[in-house]
């Protein structure tokens, strides 16, 4: 049984290790981004959390961040159109996961103020 509760624990930092990896990854993509393409998700990232403070007068910073990113995430032909030529770059950084950081950016916003 404690080889089981051994390999569940590791099972879980090897999770956690890839999502913080992931992360990391993903805000290294956003930054290194030219600013026509991070303005594109950016303004995508803003506008669905101000829609998710609209409908939530007591936004939950994690429940926005996991929100927007998913809509980030299915807006991409909207948010690659809107990038003129940087839509190519702008579509492989979204398969990267640059919705999340833009979305981390557009929640504190919401919820801080």
């Amino acid at each position: 049984m404690s080889s089981e509760m051994g390999d569940i624990h590791r099972t879980g930092r090897d999770i956690n290790d890839a999502i913080v990896h992931f992360g990391g990854q993903a805000e290294s993509v956003f930054s290194s981004l030219a600013e026509p393409g991070r303005l594109s998700i950016q303004k995508k990232a803003d506008e669905l959390a101000a829609q998710y403070l609209e409908s939530n007068p007591n936004p939950d910073y994690y429940d926005c961040v996991e929100i927007v990113a998913k809509g980030v995430f299915t807006a991409v032909k909207e948010i690659k159109t809107s990038s003129g030529s940087w839509g190519d770059s702008v579509d492989a950084a979204l398969e990267a996961g640059v919705g999340i950081p833009a979305a981390k950016i557009a929640c504190k916003r919401i919820t801080m103020s």
